[in-house]
């Protein structure tokens, strides 16, 4: 999960004679936590000696957490074996509340090592989570933190859950565990395990920015001179790092969703760097228009429609993606904006005055309020401007669980594949067709 970090002071920035002032985010009000007392529990309290011993031993071969499928909603159990443990709080994405972390703590079974807790959700959830443990004397730090930031600091402190096998990476290299609800979207192209990163490229600094790094990827067997959509993916140190996308694109390719493409994931740096220069008007947007897509034009087979470019990304980087249509729609003719923080800048103006080739497909999470609240905004004013813009929200958090799935499918809509493309079977991807309108091969 992404964690919280300090804010610098907002800035006003300038680019192609707009005038855009930054803000800070309203702290949004918590999601209250669906608690309820859990089968587990119940079971226990009503079980002897020999009843709990079984309850155990399916525990340990259910794996955590247990789903029961209500019928729309559902209860996820979470259990934890620690007998040394004086506290243990289950830290979910979109669902921990800095006000009453107490409610995301586990409970103890009586006369066992076993802490559990359970939520009510809908059945279509999928989050990320860590279980963090406190040992020693004293209370546990996420309860005597005094801020917000604090707080969320002690309670993600911990690791993912050694009785769920469904790990991946996030940002800084963070380890979580993955749960859902039985009627979560599928993650269709999931691939275990760390990625092998792309190729490395380094684009030397110069007398206007630094240094930055690139990696990139290329569907396996696309020739160099032959055009294919470019995909711009923000945070690309996550995603060639610790989430394997490219892995993901190749297996969505080889099942017909996707056409053969490219990929370039741009490194957004360090915290103060990504804070200073993604999801602006300048930094990472400048760069990527006036120097990166020149260079990998000297490389590639670009394509010459605009909108077979599609920039994405999460949080920050969901917002770089929108600033590169509104300010290169010539270029990147398509977004696709992942909780995009809508709460820094207002973009609706800019992005009425974008090309009307511009696509937007924007997506966010219903237990991220004030993201929620940015994109449905921004949703709303591009409809009301004649334009059509592909909204998903998501149940679930400001989360990589949902990010990378969510990424893929997003693609499959803004990408389909070309239908004189041997390797593309178009059924794959029903009702789907290019802007442009059907082709003859």
């Amino acid at each position: 999960m992404t964690r919280p970090a300090e804010r610098p002071a907002p800035r006003v920035h300038e680019a192609a004679g707009w005038r855009f002032d930054e803000r800070h985010p309203v702290a949004p009000p918590g999601v209250p936590v669906p608690r309820v007392v859990g089968p587990v529990e119940r079971a226990w309290a009503g079980a002897d000696h020999d009843g709990r011993r079984g309850l155990l031993a399916r525990l340990r071969a259910a794996g955590s957490p247990v789903v029961v499928d209500e019928g729309g909603t559902c209860t996820l159990t979470w259990w934890y074996e620690d007998g040394d443990a004086r506290a243990v709080v289950l830290a979910a994405n979109g669902l921990l509340d800095h006000r009453d972390v107490g409610a995301s703590e586990l409970v103890r079974l009586r006369g066992s090592d076993v802490w559990t807790i359970t939520y009510r959700l809908p059945s279509d959830w999928r989050g990320s989570y860590v279980l963090t443990t406190h040992r020693g004397d004293g209370p546990p730090p996420w309860r005597t933190a005094d801020d917000r930031r604090a707080v969320r600091l002690a309670a993600m402190a911990g690791r993912p859950d050694p009785a769920n096998p469904r790990v991946m990476g996030t940002m800084h290299d963070a380890a979580v565990s993955v749960a859902q609800g039985p009627a979560a979207p599928p993650h269709r192209w999931w691939v275990p395990g760390r990625p092998t990163p792309p190729a490395e490229l380094v684009l030397p600094a110069t007398a206007h920015r630094r240094a930055r790094r690139v990696w990139l990827h290329t569907t396996p067997g696309l020739p160099d001179d032959r055009e294919a959509p470019l995909l711009v993916v923000h945070d690309g140190q996550v995603w060639a790092r610790s989430v394997p996308l490219a892995a993901s694109l190749d297996a969505a390719v080889a099942d017909g969703a996707l056409p053969p493409l490219r990929a370039v994931l741009v490194d957004s740096g360090t915290v103060a760097t990504r804070w200073d220069e993604l999801g602006v008007p300048g930094g990472t947007t400048r760069f990527v228009l006036d120097d990166l897509l020149p260079v990998l034009a000297g490389r590639w087979a670009l394509p010459a429609d605009p909108t077979r470019v599609v920039a994405t990304g999460a949080s920050f980087g969901g917002l770089g993606a929108l600033w590169l249509v509104a300010l290169g729609g010539d270029r990147v003719g398509a977004a696709l904006a992942q909780s995009p923080s809508l709460w820094r800048f207002d973009l609706r103006d800019v992005l009425r005055a974008a090309p009307r080739h511009v696509r937007v497909a924007l997506q966010a999470g219903v237990h991220e309020p004030e993201v929620l609240r940015g994109t449905r905004e921004l949703a709303a004013a591009l409809v009301a401007d004649g334009r059509s813009p592909h909204v998903v929200e998501v149940t679930g958090g400001h989360d990589w669980a949902w990010w990378w799935p969510g990424m893929l499918d997003g693609l499959t809509r803004l990408l389909p594949p070309d239908p004189c493309d041997g390797a593309a079977d178009p059924t794959r991807v029903a009702g789907i067709t290019s802007p442009a309108g059907p082709t003859s091969c």
